[in-house]
């Protein structure tokens, strides 16, 4: 683990906020890749890097959970702090995995927006697909802070929903697949990343697979993709 110096952290909610760390010069990873982070006193866990992969530091997205090993003592951390980083990245939510070409689908809830912040912070990404659409479920509206404006300011289809309070498009991105309203159905043209809840993932896994598209891992590319780490 490296000791990297805390540059900012940025709170959004009671609930969810933001840190940077400098960066080593040396330090490398592919876009849409997680890797362990920890505290003094506090257990490792694994974290999406929100950061793109030319950018001059590492970000991390998290929530804060009040009795969570790590979130309890992390959100608290301030600028100057130490976050102890991991240095082997690691996932399954990378451009390596998913045959390219057609659009791509990046479907998100809470903080699993992260990785594909990352993705969208490289070029790459946007050089590889047609088009790209993303969608990002939340609770409530105010949890969309983080990278809204960061969103919307793309070359991107941006479909936000929020499930807990009245919103423009209100309720599970299923909702919106199973009316029609949006249409990811045709392995031949696009492909799929996806990074939420274990019942979103497994969710839209069964759905995806049920239509004909293909799960890509390392060794195999595939029409979608899932972070697995996160989900049993």
């Amino acid at each position: 683990m490296l000791d990297l110096v805390v540059t900012e952290v940025q709170h959004y909610t009671d609930k969810l906020f933001r840190i940077r760390t400098q960066r080593p010069s040396s330090y490398r990873f592919t876009a849409g890749e997680f890797v362990m982070i920890g505290m003094e006193d506090a257990p490792n866990r694994a974290y999406s890097l929100t950061s793109g992969p030319y950018d001059d530091y590492l970000e991390f997205y998290s929530i804060k959970v009040q009795d969570g090993p790590l979130t309890s003592k992390l959100q608290h951390i301030k600028k100057g702090d130490t976050l102890k980083v991991g240095d082997k990245p690691t996932g399954t939510l990378i451009l390596a995995n998913l045959e390219l070409g057609g659009d791509l689908w990046l479907l998100a809830s809470g903080t699993g927006i992260a990785p594909f912040i990352s993705l969208l912070r490289d070029p790459e990404t946007f050089e590889s697909f047609d088009k790209i659409h993303v969608t990002w479920t939340v609770r409530q509206a105010v949890e969309l802070e983080a990278y809204k404006d960061f969103l919307y300011d793309l070359p991107i289809e941006f479909f936000p929903t929020v499930t807990q309070e009245h919103y423009e498009n209100q309720g599970r991105i299923q909702k919106f697949l199973d009316h029609g309203i949006l249409t990811v159905d045709n392995p031949n043209k696009q492909r799929i990343m996806i990074c939420g809840s274990m019942s979103f993932n497994n969710d839209l896994k069964e759905r995806f697979n049920k239509l004909g598209f293909s799960e890509g891992n390392k060794k195999t590319q595939g029409t979608f993709v899932q972070e697995k780490a996160f989900v049993s």
